[in-house]
């Protein structure tokens, strides 16, 4: 399956009654919030919201719970009058409630799971706290479960003293080709294969498809980092800085990859040119 455009509808099924009657009391609630200003009501519309919350972690629809934890955190700064504008806030909390209604209605008609879809809301309601637009990136859950292809040739047999050598000797060939692109503009290309080169080393010397998929993204990751636009964006900078930390950590014994990692990685892999 694959979990970018595929969904079980099996257990949504079970839950979507009860997510509908939540969604409506939480503006339900919302409405009495205006008619009253009483923040009890606030409290009742973030309860409610709260279950649809667990209800959507639990049937896996991790990134459209991001609206519902964005929503949360809003009537939680209202209620605690942290807010100054309540009323453009009401309307952004309804806007995201109904696009969150409206997209699991389309589930259910068999639209593709694609949270990218609910971008708007969610920056919407990180404007309505201030806050600035958090990245697409946050809403992006392709499927993590591909593999590398089969290469040529298996990985070379190292022991452990030749494999920590190889790890030592690319990481500083990775940092060195990082400090090229991150602050002499005129080399950055030039950083940038440096780079490339020594992930490829890295990867190289995986011996199985899942020890190699973060060095195979993040080859990817670099490749498309050739486009300028791409390679401006700030979070392209902490990515590559990430890539760092985890050959550290795979010199101290651990493969161990998160998965936002991974995500993000593959945002912009997925934004770059053919």
């Amino acid at each position: 399956m694959n979990a970018a455009t595929e969904f079980d509808l099996g257990p949504l099924t079970w839950v979507k009654g009860e997510i509908d009657l939540a969604l409506q009391r939480a503006d339900e609630a919302l409405g009495l919030f205006e008619a009253s200003a009483d923040p009890t009501q606030l409290k009742f519309s973030r309860t409610h919201v709260h279950q649809v919350h667990g209800a959507l972690a639990i049937v896996g629809l991790d990134g459209v719970a991001l609206i519902t934890e964005s929503t949360e955190v809003l009537l939680a700064g209202m209620e605690e009058n942290r807010l100054s504008d309540g009323d453009a806030s009401v309307a952004v909390l309804r806007q995201a409630l109904n696009a969150l209604r409206q997209y699991l209605d389309d589930l259910m008609t068999g639209e593709p799971n694609q949270p990218l879809r609910l971008l708007p809301a969610l920056q919407s309601l990180a404007a309505a706290r201030g806050l600035p637009d958090p990245h697409p990136s946050e809403l992006f859950y392709p499927d993590l479960s591909l593999r590398p292809p089969k290469r040529a040739a298996d990985a070379p047999m190292l022991d452990s003293g030749q494999l920590l050598h190889v790890l030592k000797s690319e990481r500083m060939h990775f940092q060195k080709g990082l400090l090229s692109w991150l602050r002499k503009p005129a080399e950055a290309e030039v950083g940038r294969q440096i780079m490339c080169e020594a992930i490829a080393g890295i990867e190289a010397v995986q011996p199985t498809p899942v020890a190699r998929s973060f060095w195979w993204i993040s080859l990817a990751l670099l490749e498309s980092l050739a486009d300028p636009k791409l390679a401006a964006d700030p979070l392209a900078r902490q990515l590559c800085s990430r890539i760092d930390a985890q050959i550290r950590r795979l010199l101290e014994g651990s493969s161990n990859v998160a998965e936002r990692v991974l995500r993000e990685a593959l945002y912009f892999i997925s934004l770059a040119p053919a």
